[in-house]
């Protein structure tokens, strides 16, 4: 039935056999889904990544599970169970979790009469334009793409191969998108960045004539915005993956293979080199250089160049190192504030004992004195 999605089994020694896994236990037993060792039925698979995880095998209700050939020792306890024994555990699981549950096959459609497409438009061969897409004048759409409904390619776009475009995203006038490019629901490519200058108290927009570029290979979340640049162009780099609700604004250079999470925000003209990690909730400023190969931490704010191949985290953000040695400090504050005050205290009483000294020997002074006279 349309909408239903496919769900395939597989008995273990199947599974054994595509994955090169060492079967302990039945292999006659057949799996028909996947699931987290937690929430797993008696007909999941399931997995445990490592020898602490482990444990988690005897409350699961699965029956099947992949480990690490490095947990083999600690299974004669879970005699009840049949073991997959791989290298890695968690690839393997999601090897598997694709055949058991593969992907929706895109209808091959063509383009869609209830489609709005310019007869200017170039369409590839073996393209799909969905119903209320709209495809601007001048597009070049590549061979195999998938432009979803409610999906707008606005006027002058150049897409590539096997671009996916799914539903009411929209990309503005111009933007070129490399092959094997995924664009995900609600995502926004090409909007004018957040330019001003301000005139007699008034904030007059900057002209953006520029384009966003994005080359291949890249993945883009969901409700995501990249803007364009006010000349040139805003470019992500190839393999780069964009998370959900990501901002990029204008002129960004966003280097090869970079992984950015949700709710990061880039300011304009900034720079990341290749294999750059921003975790979620990441600010960077504007014309700020980020290092290839460095990570920066969860709510990290970027106001200076960062060199690479460090872990930064903080607002600002410093050498991971020094933030944590600043928390451990922090978590040792009440103790020290302990400290200082029972060390106020002893102070104040030797004070006072020296004091009360001084006071003595002043006296027996002035009695040797009158003692002399």
């Amino acid at each position: 039935m349309s909408g239903i999605r496919t769900r395939n089994t597989m008995t273990v020694d199947a599974i054994a056999q595509h994955l090169g896994a060492t079967v302990i236990g039945s292999a006659s037993l057949t799996i028909s889904g996947v699931n987290f060792i937690q929430r797993a039925s008696e007909y999941d698979l399931a997995f445990v990544g490592d020898q602490k995880n482990l444990r988690r095998v005897k409350s699961t209700a699965a029956m099947v599970i992949i480990a690490p050939h490095a947990v083999a020792a600690s299974l004669a306890e879970y005699s009840d169970k049949t073991f997959l024994l791989v290298n890695d555990a968690e690839p393997a699981f999601l090897q598997i979790a694709e055949l058991l549950l593969p992907k929706t096959i895109i209808k091959q459609i063509g383009v869609s009469p209830q489609a709005v497409v310019s007869e200017s438009a170039i369409i590839g061969a073996r393209s799909n334009i969905h119903p209320f897409a709209v495809i601007g004048d001048n597009v070049q759409i590549g061979e195999n793409c998938n432009i979803a409904s409610g999906a707008v390619i606005g006027d002058g776009c150049i897409l590539g191969d096997n671009v996916a475009v799914d539903a009411n995203a929209v990309l503005y006038p111009n933007c070129v998108i490399d092959s094997d490019v995924q664009i995900q629901s609600t995502a926004v490519l090409g909007p004018e960045g957040f330019g001003y200058r301000t005139v007699n108290g008034v904030h007059e927009r900057l002209p953006h004539v520029g384009i966003v570029h994005v080359e291949s290979d890249v993945q883009i979340g969901a409700g995501t915005t990249i803007d364009r640049a006010k000349m040139g162009a805003t470019v992500i780099g190839s393999g780069t993956r964009l998370d959900n609700q990501v901002m990029i604004a204008h002129n960004c250079q966003i280097g090869d293979h970079n992984l950015i999470c949700s709710q990061t925000g880039v300011a304009g003209s900034s720079t990341t080199g290749s294999y750059v990690v921003l975790a979620g909730q990441v600010g960077v400023a504007d014309h700020v250089t980020i290092g290839a190969q460095s990570i920066i931490g969860a709510k990290s704010g970027v106001h200076r160049d960062m060199p690479a191949s460090g872990t930064f985290l903080g607002s600002p953000a410093r050498k991971a190192e020094e933030v944590f040695l600043e928390m451990s400090a922090l978590r040792r504050l009440p103790q020290i504030r302990k400290t200082v005050k029972q060390l106020e205290k002893q102070v104040a009483e030797l004070q006072g004992q020296i004091q009360q000294l001084l006071a003595a020997q002043a006296d027996a002074g002035t009695v040797a004195v009158k003692n002399a006279a």
